[in-house]
């Protein structure tokens, strides 16, 4: 079978240890961090994380559209729900899960550099090499293109992959079998249980 393009599911345990890392190296750098902005909806749950290690308690959110589930790429990066905080002369922390193609992170960026803040730095749990935009921080640069499944979204993507491809009235040994074969995916019988429960809300 031709696999349309490879995809990876990320643990919690995972994103938690890019978390870590991302903290540390703010620690390390002795960055002053006033605010975290995560980029909802991917963005936030890492930046909680990094809140809690960095001792933040000012956490707010920006939301970008640019890719839908499934790896479907807008074609233009659209701020549907921009900060709503003062920002001038704070420190400010920029956070998403997955720097793709970068211009998410980039429209964010210069989202809020107009609200004159002190300083602007981003970070990301993973980021492509072919991005056009670098995070100042990162737990890990992946050399290799995947289509990334962070545990926050492995329904709707899931979903959006079987649908797409006539899959969902499958068999599940079937379905798990072409996942693997089609996308090269690991997915247990009890998450696509988990999953094909949650249709209605999505089909």
């Amino acid at each position: 079978m031709k696999k349309d393009f490879l995809a990876r599911i990320i643990s919690f345990s995972e994103a938690y240890e890019m978390a870590y890392r991302v903290s540390t190296q703010i620690t390390e750098s002795s960055e002053r961090i006033d605010i975290i902005i995560g980029i909802s909806r991917g963005g936030l749950p890492p930046a909680r994380m990094i809140c809690d290690f960095l001792n933040i308690n000012t956490l707010t959110s920006i939301q970008i559209r640019h890719y839908t589930s499934g790896g479907k790429e807008k074609e233009k990066v659209e701020i549907i729900d921009p900060v709503n905080l003062d920002l001038k002369e704070k420190n400010i922390l920029i956070v998403d899960d997955v720097n793709d193609s970068g211009k998410t992170l980039k429209a964010a960026y210069e989202h809020i550099i107009t609200f004159e803040p002190e300083s602007v730095k981003t970070a990301v749990l993973h980021e492509k090499a072919d991005t056009i935009f670098d995070a100042h921080y990162l737990g890990e640069k992946q050399s290799e293109w995947k289509w990334l499944i962070y545990q926050w979204a492995v329904t709707e993507d899931l979903l959006e992959f079987l649908d797409k491809n006539n899959m969902i009235q499958a068999d599940e040994d079937e379905a798990i079998k072409w996942l693997a074969e089609k996308y090269d995916l690991t997915v247990d019988k009890n998450l696509y249980k988990k999953i094909l429960s949650m249709r209605k809300n999505y089909l």
